[in-house]
């Protein structure tokens, strides 16, 4: 199943469990973030797809054992591929990469 390309980008600032904003671009969320001088992460997202079908998708991840398509597996999934970046009172630290 081909999905679109499109993305959002979510804010979550440091130590909360849920987010605090979901933006179209990059540009817009840095803009926010800088505004308010805000320390967190931001993580690029498939739009209408969950991570863990977009790394299947894209070939990141294979399944391969039954503990691989848990709900529990599945709801808390986030690829490396993913993009994120780390920011710190508003400017950003560095894109975390750890692709693999």
């Amino acid at each position: 199943m081909h999905h679109s390309s499109e993305k959002v980008f979510i804010f979550n600032f440091d130590r909360s469990c849920f987010s605090s904003a979901v933006f179209s671009s990059f540009s817009l969320a840095n803009t926010w973030i800088q505004k308010n001088y805000l320390s967190g992460v931001l993580t690029e997202y498939p739009l209408n797809q969950g991570s863990y079908d977009w790394a299947i998708e894209q070939g990141y991840f294979k399944v391969k054992s039954p503990i691989d398509r848990a709900p529990i597996f599945i709801g808390s999934f986030i690829s490396t591929h993913q993009k994120r970046w780390y920011f710190k009172d508003g400017e950003v630290l560095e894109e975390i990469i750890d692709r693999l």
